[in-house]
């Protein structure tokens, strides 16, 4: 994750009336003065105090107030390449981004045939079945993760979606030894480091899955890696593949342990 996905993933899932939230808010909504700001000036322009900014920071995963700083201004400095599904040299125009968008979503349809094996698919739902808990390490939520989840819970699986890399650590830290851990990674250089995550899961017996378009630094920490491709695709097609992976698998594991 990058630092913008995560203030917003925490502002979305504070307590209206909590202070990290308030601190969060007016970070997002004055971007650039928070970026130029150090710690002093952070904590005056959230009207907060630096314990408060440095809790909240902790919060997120960063260990030290210079990793977000220079996160934080990387991001504001460089936003036209960040969050990017398509490439700004194929966006001349809106035309462009429509066209771009067909023919993407044409190759993903193309992949996700070879993703859907059902063979694989329910080796994988005996797995879920027969664990602990299905986790998901994910920078972000989807509806096909929340539509599993729901059959999840009627088959009695302990499942939960872990958006944030302190909550991460933690979540690697009490995981038993027979446990599933569906893994998403946005690899781009300005993203935090998860070995320290995927080491913990190795160390506990996890089970890991990568979703991953394209070659990981952490392809050596897991024991299956699922939609990928030699040489990588898009971000869009890695979206429409992983969501239709997990609908595929979430109706496949209802099919033998709920219908």
């Amino acid at each position: 994750m990058n630092v913008l996905q995560n203030l917003i993933e925490l502002y979305d899932h504070l307590a209206a009336d909590s202070t990290y939230r308030s601190v969060v808010r007016k970070i997002l909504l004055n971007l650039q003065e928070a970026a130029d700001a150090n710690v002093y000036e952070l904590a005056e322009l959230t009207e907060s105090s630096r314990t408060t900014v440095w809790r909240m920071l902790q919060l997120i995963g960063y260990e030290r107030f210079s990793d977000f700083h220079y996160a934080l201004k990387q991001a504001v400095k460089h936003y036209t390449y960040y969050n990017r599904i398509i490439p700004s040299s194929r966006m001349d125009t809106e035309e462009d981004i429509i066209q771009e968008v067909q023919s993407r979503l044409e190759c993903a349809v193309r992949d996700v045939k070879q993703d859907l094996n059902l063979t694989q698919i329910k080796k994988t739902a005996r797995r879920i079945m027969e664990s602990d808990g299905l986790y998901f390490f994910f920078p972000y939520r989807t509806a096909a993760i929340k539509s599993f989840q729901q059959n999840l819970a009627m088959a009695g699986v302990e499942t939960n979606v872990v958006c944030l890399l302190a909550d991460m650590l933690a979540c690697s830290e009490t995981m038993g030894d027979n446990c599933v851990v569906f893994c998403m990674t946005i690899e781009h250089a300005e993203t935090q480091d998860m070995t320290g995550i995927f080491e913990r899961l190795q160390e506990h017996g996890a089970y890991t899955v990568l979703f991953s378009g394209s070659e990981s630094r952490y392809d050596e920490y897991v024991k299956q890696q699922l939609c990928s491709e030699p040489g990588g695709g898009s971000a869009l097609e890695s979206i429409v593949r992983f969501e239709m992976y997990i609908l595929a698998l979430s109706e496949v594991f209802r099919k033998m342990y709920l219908d």
